[in-house]
């Protein structure tokens, strides 16, 4: 045996994804990221130019409908969501799988969904969403929760 220590593993990266597991959008990862999700959403999503978006709004506060809590949200962030649940079903379905969740996610106001709410919305096998978005690579800050 060698004096190197045995580097520690840590349990939630060990917790199986399933077509059950929940997914949102990590938006810490898209700010320690060398990407610019403003960038992202206006060129390859193709929204379009930046004056059809209203983007000085800095905050909204939004009522929970369920809970009455007020919660504040950047103002781009509530703006893009707005825009993404007016969208055409079929708008993910010409997208890749990777930008059809992103887009699902923030029409849901990124409240978690299960890999087969995603699949359904998007009309692809969960288990090729699962195998996609649950393994080691992060795409667009899509990540799965991991409840303790």
């Amino acid at each position: 045996m060698g004096s190197r220590p045995r580097p520690k593993v840590k349990l939630k990266r060990l917790k199986r994804v399933t077509p059950d597991s929940k997914f949102y959008i990590d938006f810490e990862w898209w700010e320690s990221s060398n990407l610019d999700l403003k960038t992202y959403l206006m060129t390859r999503l193709q929204i379009g130019d930046e004056s059809e978006l209203d983007t000085d709004i800095e905050f909204v506060d939004l009522v929970d409908g369920q809970t009455g809590e007020v919660r504040r949200v950047d103002g781009f962030q509530y703006l893009i969501q707005a825009y993404f649940r007016q969208l055409p079903d079929d708008f993910v379905l010409n997208a890749s799988l990777v930008d059809a969740a992103f887009c699902v996610l923030l029409s849901n106001a990124n409240q978690p969904m299960t890999g087969r709410e995603i699949a359904e919305r998007i009309q692809k096998p969960a288990k090729v969403v699962v195998r996609t978005l649950g393994g080691t690579t992060v795409y667009q800050g899509i990540r799965p929760v991991h409840e303790d």
